[in-house]
């Protein structure tokens, strides 16, 4: 069985979930944006065998503490697109004043199906927060990153940020996925692909 955990991390609040396997005790994070040192000892005591760190997009916020992976020899996964991201000032950690972030992720993460530590994910490309932004499918389950939130979505207008590759993403990727898919977005509250088909503004904004 498949199950998560999700904790808000600094330095913005963004939400980092630890996915793991209950039989094997092998397990994913996403977005490990800071807090390193918490979400690594939260693993540990709940007896988790850390496979990677899987980031939905580059920026410092949901990227941060996996630099911190790297050194332990824990493997970190971004799409190509945004594989640059990670080493360049539009991470945006200087922009908001955080300090120069640059390092390299181990693997490209592949769109479509694969697997990393026995754990199934289907990687979907949504383009328009980032270029290389992703939604991750795991067990049922969209790992939205800031692609959409429950009544909202991702900002566009940060480097290699588009509205109209964003809007295409959410209502062709995401809202292709049946009502029922939980969203776990990369900030606030979880929702519903249904819900969000319905009320996001994303259906009447026009930028």
């Amino acid at each position: 069985m498949i199950k998560y955990i999700v904790n808000e991390v600094a330095p913005l609040g963004a939400n980092c979930y630890t996915v793991y396997d209950t039989e094997s005790k092998n397990c994913l994070i996403i977005d490990l944006g800071g807090d390193f040192s918490f979400i690594l000892n939260q693993t540990s005591r709940l007896g988790l065998k850390v496979k990677g760190v899987v980031l939905t997009h580059g920026h410092f916020d949901h990227s941060a503490g996996a630099v911190n992976c790297k050194e332990m020899g824990i493997p970190v996964y971004v799409s190509k697109d945004d594989y640059g991201m990670l080493q360049d000032m539009t991470n945006m950690s200087e922009y908001f004043g955080f300090g120069k972030l640059s390092f390299c992720a181990d693997f490209i993460l592949p769109y479509g199906e694969t697997e990393i530590g026995g754990i199934k994910i289907n990687v979907l490309k949504t383009s328009g927060h980032t270029e290389g932004s992703v939604c991750l499918l795991i067990d049922g389950k969209l790992y939205s990153g800031d692609t959409i939130f429950y009544n909202s979505y991702g900002r566009c207008d940060l480097p290699t940020g588009s509205f109209s590759k964003l809007k295409k993403s959410i209502t062709e990727v995401v809202f292709s996925l049946p009502d029922h898919t939980e969203i776990l977005a990369g900030h606030g509250e979880k929702t519903t692909v249904g819900y969000e088909r319905k009320y996001n503004p994303i259906n009447e904004d026009n930028y």
